[in-house]
């Protein structure tokens, strides 16, 4: 056993170092930038040289930052543009409240200052979801600009007379589907990315090379060959390393079963219990929506609370109790730490700004005691691995019922297809601390800390 652990984790090892060196070398060549325009914070990628350079600014959606775009970006710097990818209000590095934002006036700010750059020979745009809402705008108010805009929420504001190409995924909500089709019938041109949905669309080579064939067409340049973005590539194998390296860590932490709990125990299997209290926290927060609101961050306010009722439920299903013992909770509060570090390290370099300053310490303190409440709960309940992944991917299941009836916010209809990677992982971690230390606590600290990085760095501000 102790072997099989050991190759394990050497192989974890190896994953991981492979991965970060895919993601760390992907801008290699290129002259990156980082610093404030007109009063966003900012990233500038471009080929070495003096230019003139075609400019793109790269706006990234709802929930994300300008990293998230970091694949977009360099493809563009490799094909000889300057690519700007700014953290909009209340996202990232921004410290902006989002709510009553101008997020059209930031990226045409961000616009003026391009075009008062000696290395600039003219600017175009680019915006995924929320980004391509703020691009179409400016666009709307300066024509002028050729604006490509992958997943527009909306065609409200949409008028004829731009320059513009639409992209939509075919596996994208209906009303993406929607606003692509009333940019056909004003005579735009939209493709629409096979296979992709909301986010998986932002790495397809298609869409890569969809934009970047058409904004060269407009500019009068000939498009260079897109490759495929790999860096998603690289820190997929960081993640699949660092679930592997948790199995044998976690057995040398944990070196003391300490058996704290008491009670009967409830015959009602965790599969069940798990998503009929995310059924009750769910019927709370449609009742009142407003303890949604109680955390500084949208969305993740909502998660917080719907965890922890969630969580108490569970724990009045579940009949049993635990002793709190520094046995067992410390080495599951390192795992848990040890976790985070594993999530974030990849997320700052290459999807997401990885920062807790201003509210986002306090949303994170917040979803780190509900995430952890909602683990003791179900880790109480009798059942394994198999009973954790059907309960969480029931649970999934609900908040997308939740969100498509208007009782959850709407944007977790899109990352339902997250939710079902992530709470499983993540509930695996505390299954095999609670089966290796005898503490249900122990397991829900060691899953409850990265669960509560994810949420605190990608909701936005409001």
């Amino acid at each position: 056993m102790r072997r099989r652990r050991a190759l394990v984790g050497m192989v974890g090892a190896v994953l991981m170092v492979v991965g970060m060196l895919v993601v760390l070398r992907a801008d290699d060549g290129l002259v990156r930038e980082r610093g404030v325009l007109a009063g966003l914070p900012t990233t500038v990628l471009r080929p070495p040289g003096d230019g003139p350079f075609p400019a793109v600014v790269v706006a990234h959606g709802f929930s994300a930052s300008g990293r998230l775009m970091d694949g977009i970006a360099i493809t563009f710097a490799r094909d000889g543009w300057l690519a700007a990818v700014p953290d909009l209000a209340g996202h990232g590095a921004n410290h902006d409240r989002l709510t009553g934002a101008d997020l059209p006036g930031e990226v045409t700010a961000l616009v003026d200052v391009l075009r008062a750059r000696t290395d600039v020979s003219s600017v175009a745009l680019l915006g995924h979801s929320m980004g391509a809402g703020a691009t179409t705008l400016a666009a709307v108010d300066d024509p002028s600009l050729p604006v490509v805009a992958v997943s527009l929420p909306s065609a409200d504001e949409l008028s004829d007379g731009l320059s513009a190409l639409f992209l939509v995924g075919s596996l994208e909500p209906s009303r993406f589907a929607a606003t692509a089709r009333a940019a056909e019938s004003l005579g735009y041109p939209v493709v629409t990315i096979a296979g992709a949905e909301h986010i998986t669309i932002l790495f397809r080579t298609t869409t890569l090379t969809e934009s970047i064939r058409w904004l060269d067409d407009v500019v009068g340049r000939q498009a260079l060959p897109v490759a495929a973005d790999t860096r998603m590539i690289g820190v997929g194998a960081v993640y699949l390393g660092s679930a592997l390296v948790f199995w044998p860590l976690s057995g040398l932490l944990v070196r003391r079963r300490v058996d704290g709990v008491r009670g009967p125990g409830s015959r009602l299997p965790g599969w069940v219990a798990v998503p009929v209290g995310g059924g009750v926290a769910g019927l709370v927060l449609a009742l009142v929506p407003s303890l949604g609101d109680l955390l500084p961050v949208a969305v993740g306010g909502y998660l917080a609370v719907f965890l922890a009722l969630a969580g108490l439920v569970a724990l009045a299903l579940a009949r049993r109790w635990e002793r709190p013992s520094a046995a067992t909770a410390g080495p599951g509060l390192l795992l848990g730490a040890a976790a985070a570090v594993a999530i974030g390290v990849p997320a700052q370099v290459a999807w997401a700004e990885v920062s807790l300053s201003g509210g986002r310490a306090l949303a994170g303190i917040a979803l780190a005691l509900a995430a952890t409440l909602f683990g003791w709960g179900e880790l109480l309940l009798r059942g394994g691995y198999v009973s954790m992944v059907v309960g969480r991917l029931a649970l999934a299941a609900l908040v997308a019922l939740l969100a498509a009836a208007g009782a959850a916010p709407g944007f977790l209809t899109l990352l339902v297809p997250l939710l079902v990677l992530l709470l499983p992982w993540f509930g695996a971690y505390g299954v095999r601390v609670r089966d290796l230390s005898g503490s249900p606590l122990a397991g829900a600290l060691a899953q409850a800390p990265p669960v509560a990085l994810l949420v605190a760095i990608t909701t936005p501000l409001v």
